[in-house]
């Protein structure tokens, strides 16, 4: 639409950017493509319980929208039938549910119940058969005006139900439709022209601050006009195709629409599929860090050389640190994937466990700058080498390779062997073993009379 055009769509932007400027909607604070949930729900429901029409009524149907919460606990305060739309799990086609809530409840024990969230027996499912007449019929609502129009977000169900209800004689002249909205909500009138006869006017709207009550009832719709619906509309509501399929049997010749313009009711809204787009692109990025980037990396167990590099999810630790690196935040654990589950009282015991692993430490100098980790752990696999821990300070062009030497295995024996395959490594590196100490089992430098053997590896 335009600027200048004033549609249905228009008004409902108009209203959700009146509840942003206003800072008056309640959680959940997003309301665009939604019935808003407002601040001063709970005042609004008060103002309601406090009409004559609702002290009369005996049987209240209140539609599932968040603001609209209220309602339903000030109708199981003043003890009256309350019923809401069916739940997913029905196993007849409901009209709707009703809901029995014990007395002597706590409140958030009765918001578990008026949510279908309470005891399963608390809760039976009413079929199109029914004779129940309902007495007050509660919807949210988008937008307003003083002279009983009603905009909804557009999917046009509540218009459908009130339509079927209709139908089936629940809903009579006498039932009273009325919404509870924020003042923003609130307009004068719409143009006449952006309504059709299958749109819900109301007769009572009931605000934070006042009750509106309609002067002159607008016309309500007398039942389902089934040209504007498609056959998948009519699937998704089952009580609906029940109806259909009642009214065919007794010889009335039902058309539906053959082409399915329907909103789809199981779509998400435009905004959260763009929210989620935007949420896969940052972990896409994340997971997409370059390995030099990382303060700690795990070396890998694999010795297929052939194998492809898997993408590691980086943690990210404040300055508490995480668990497993109490040493100085650099040092990753290496084949112990466990490592960061388990109760906390075992940390130390899982620390110890690592530390009796290190039996002898290479360390690796002379790095270049441009060197990332991923290359010398490629040489390594290609010389058969797992180190079960590897501490990479590659900006300072240097890296300690942690080895566990077998029980039986001679520590100078192992040292030599290590050195010598080291030696053909097609980086320009110096190797120097060094002694495990307190040192340089945290990553740092090794005292000089604590170093074996120096080895310059100078092959390229």
């Amino acid at each position: 639409y335009t600027a200048q055009e004033i549609t249905k769509r228009s008004i409902r932007v108009q209203t959700w950017k009146k509840f942003q400027e206003h800072r008056c909607a309640a959680p959940p604070i997003d309301v665009f493509n939604k019935i808003p949930n407002f601040k001063g729900a709970e005042k609004a429901a008060a103002l309601l319980a406090d009409l004559e029409e609702f002290k009369k009524a005996k049987n209240i149907k209140v539609n599932i929208d968040r603001g609209q919460e209220p309602v339903k606990l000030e109708v199981v305060k003043a003890k009256k039938n309350l019923f809401v739309p069916p739940s997913k799990e029905a196993s007849i086609p409901s009209l709707f549910t009703k809901v029995v809530c014990p007395d002597g409840l706590e409140l958030a024990d009765q918001k578990k119940y008026v949510r279908l969230q309470g005891n399963p027996e608390s809760k039976s499912e009413v079929g199109i058969d029914t004779e129940i007449k309902l007495d007050m019929y509660v919807v949210g609502s988008v937008a307003v005006s003083k002279i009983g129009q009603r905009i909804g977000k557009g999917h046009g169900y509540v218009d459908l139900d009130f339509g079927l209800l209709t139908k089936l004689g629940v809903i009579t002249r006498d039932t009273v439709v009325v919404t509870t909205v924020h003042d923003v909500q609130v307009y004068d009138s719409f143009a006449e022209e952006l309504f059709q006869k299958y749109d819900l006017p109301l007769d009572i709207i009931v605000t934070p601050e006042e009750v509106i009550r309609v002067e002159k009832r607008l016309p309500r719709p007398s039942g389902i006009e089934w040209s504007l619906l498609s056959q998948r509309r009519v699937n998704l509501i089952p009580a609906l195709g029940a109806l259909k399929e009642k009214e065919e049997k007794s010889g009335k010749v039902i058309v539906l629409k053959s082409e399915d313009t329907d909103i789809e009711s199981n779509r998400k809204p435009r905004n959260d599929r763009r929210r989620d787009r935007r949420t896969n692109r940052r972990r896409k990025v994340r997971r997409s860090t370059t390995d030099n980037e990382n303060a700690e990396s795990n070396a890998e167990n694999e010795n297929d050389a052939d194998r492809p590099n898997k993408r590691r999810r980086q943690r990210r630790f404040g300055k508490g640190r995480g668990k497993n690196d109490q040493q100085n935040g650099t040092e990753s654990d290496v084949g112990n994937k466990e490592a960061v589950q388990g109760p906390k009282k075992d940390v130390r015991q899982r620390q110890r466990q690592r530390k009796s692993n290190r039996d002898l430490c290479i360390k690796v100098s002379n790095i270049a700058k441009n060197v990332r980790i991923k290359e010398l752990k490629t040489e390594l696999r290609e010389k058969g080498f797992n180190p079960t821990f590897i501490s990479w300070k590659g900006s300072f062009g240097k890296c300690y390779l942690h080895f566990a030497k077998k029980r039986d295995q001679d520590e100078d024996k192992a040292t030599s062997d290590i050195l010598t395959a080291l030696s053909s490594l097609s980086l320009n590196v110096k190797c120097e073993v060094v002694k495990r100490d307190a040192k340089a089992e945290n990553g740092g430098e090794s005292q000089g009379e604590n170093r074996i053997e120096t080895t310059d590896v100078t092959a390229v």
